[in-house]
Parts: C-alpha cells; sequence; structure tokens
C-alpha cells in the first residue's frame, strides 16, 4: 500500500493506516502581544528590574549609592572624630613639654634620647602591626583600641621631645602654620574633582627619594641642605594627607574601607605630625 505523504494535515484525506492530525503549537511557543512603546512587555513587567551593576531596584530607584554616601559620610564623621581626639593629647603634650623647664631638662639628656630611640622602634612595629594585620589590628576590640592609644602616645611625645630643642615662640608658630596648612589642604581634597590616589604610585617614588635624601643630609650636615630637606618634607607630607583625605573620602579611584576607623584616623594623625615636624625643622629655633 502506498502512502500519500499529503494525507498529513489534510482534513479530506480518507481514512487509512495513516490519520491526519491538526499540529498545534506547544504552550511555551505560545505568541504573546508585541512589546508596547517603550520596550516593556508582560514579562518584563512581572520580574523587577536590575541595574546594570546586578542589584535588584524597584520603581523608585537605586537605594544602594543613597546608603552607601550615608554609610561614607558617618565614616568620615567618626574618623575626624577620633582625629580631634588624638589632636587634643598630641598638642596637650606639646604644651607640657614646652611650658615645664624639667621635662625640657630630661628629654635632652642621654637618658631621654634613649628613650626616644625606644619609642621610634615600637612606632615602627605598630605601623607594621596596622599595615600587616590590618583586620585583625584596627577592627577587632579591644587591640584596635590598644594600638590607637599606644600610636598616639607614641607620636605625641615624639612631637613633644622635638618641641623640646626649639624656642616656645616657634614652636607656637609651627602649629599655627601646621593647623593653616592641614585645614586648607583638608577643605581642598573635599571641594576638588582632580583624584589625588591615582598617583599613590608616583608619591611612593618621591618617598623613597626623601629618604635617600634624609640619608645625604646626615653625612653632609649643611644647613642649606637640610632646610632643602625639611621644605620638602613638609610639601611631600601636605600632598599625602590630600591622598589620605581623599582615600577617606570615598568615591575615587581608590578607597579606605567604612570599618577602618581607626586605621584612617591614625594615618591622618601621621600626616599631621610629620608636617608640624618639618615645619617646625624649617622655620623654628633652636635653643
Amino acid at each position: 500500500m502506498s502512502h500519500d505523504p499529503n494525507t498529513f494535515n489534510n482534513p479530506s484525506a480518507p481514512p487509512g493506516d495513516y490519520q491526519s492530525y491538526q499540529l498545534e503549537p506547544p504552550d511555551a511557543y505560545q505568541s504573546y502581544p508585541p512589546p508596547q512603546a517603550g520596550g516593556s512587555s508582560p514579562q518584563a513587567a512581572e520580574s523587577p528590574p536590575q541595574a546594570n551593576n546586578g542589584t535588584v531596584t524597584d520603581g523608585w530607584g537605586d537605594f544602594s549609592s543613597l546608603d552607601g554616601k550615608e554609610i561614607r559620610r558617618v565614616f568620615v564623621r567618626n574618623v575626624y572624630a577620633i582625629l580631634m581626639i588624638q589632636l587634643l593629647v598630641g598638642f596637650g603634650i606639646i604644651a607640657l613639654f614646652s611650658f615645664t623647664p624639667s621635662i625640657r631638662t630630661f628629654v635632652r639628656s642621654s637618658s631621654g634620647l634613649w628613650l626616644y630611640l625606644a619609642l621610634i622602634i615600637a612606632f615602627i612595629v605598630i605601623c607594621i602591626s596596622l599595615v600587616c594585620c590590618c583586620q585583625c589590628a584596627s577592627q577587632q576590640f579591644p587591640a584596635n583600641l590598644i594600638i590607637f592609644g599606644m600610636g598616639t602616645l607614641l607620636m605625641s611625645y615624639m612631637m613633644g621631645m622635638v618641641s623640646a630643642f626649639y624656642e616656645t615662640d616657634s614652636v607656637l608658630i609651627a602649629v599655627g602654620i601646621t593647623a593653616f596648612v592641614c585645614l586648607g589642604v583638608t577643605i581642598f581634597s573635599f571641594q576638588t574633582k582632580y583624584d589625588f590616589t591615582s598617583c599613590c604610585g608616583v608619591l611612593f617614588v618621591i618617598s623613597i627619594a626623601l629618604l635617600g635624601f634624609s640619608i645625604a643630609v646626615i653625612f653632609t650636615r649643611s644647613h642649606v641642605v637640610y632646610t632643602i630637606y625639611a621644605g620638602l618634607g613638609a610639601v611631600f607630607f601636605s600632598i599625602y594627607l590630600a591622598v589620605d583625605t581623599q582615600l577617606i573620602m570615598g568615591g575615587k579611584r581608590q578607597e579606605i574601607s567604612g570599618e577602618d576607623h581607626i586605621a584612617a584616623a591614625y594615618i591622618l594623625y601621621t600626616d599631621i605630625v610629620n608636617i608640624f615636624i618639618f615645619m617646625l625643622e624649617l622655620l623654628g629655633k633652636r635653643q
């Protein structure tokens, strides 16, 4: 018996071995009305839209950026509150060393110099612990408070000891100039659109050159070379203050985590201490 392929899907074909069937499209391939103006479709209306970064949003917009800005704002406020406490302690110790003759006499003695060297070694250890063990040291209680207190006292003592070798008027002038420079750099860093965090590699190279310059100052013992070194150091750490301010402010190429309050305040305080010491060495008169 021959079979005509045309009998398939032919309603008028006589019944036989092959019955005709009217094929209907399955449910999975049912047609939908065309999308309306604006590119919306029934399927798209059922599922919430997603942003380009994968964040689910609703019709009111993406709230993740607003939450991020609020978190960063609270972080900046906490960092500068901690920094104010550090500055009060630091400049209080400077005043104590500058206006107390017995303390000035002690820090100028050999015992005071050995204590100063020991504090420098402890300061280096604290810096290494903050850099290498940041997650453990700067974010966990009470390790963060211990490091915060020790680091603040060490740097404040170093500022006070350096101030003891200069006249009181020179110390007050250096404090005023440091406050003016730090305030100006901070305001400029908040307002400018230039991203200082993108030049961290250049600053690292400059810091290596400044370190080599300091070795040359030790061996040359020239007042002119020492003055140039102090001026370059003040400028360099002013730039570093701008970089660290934008790292804390956020929104740039690089930024500090919103949980590192202690480490961020410690970094800013280190910049301010270095600016003060270089300003004092540049403008101060030794006793």
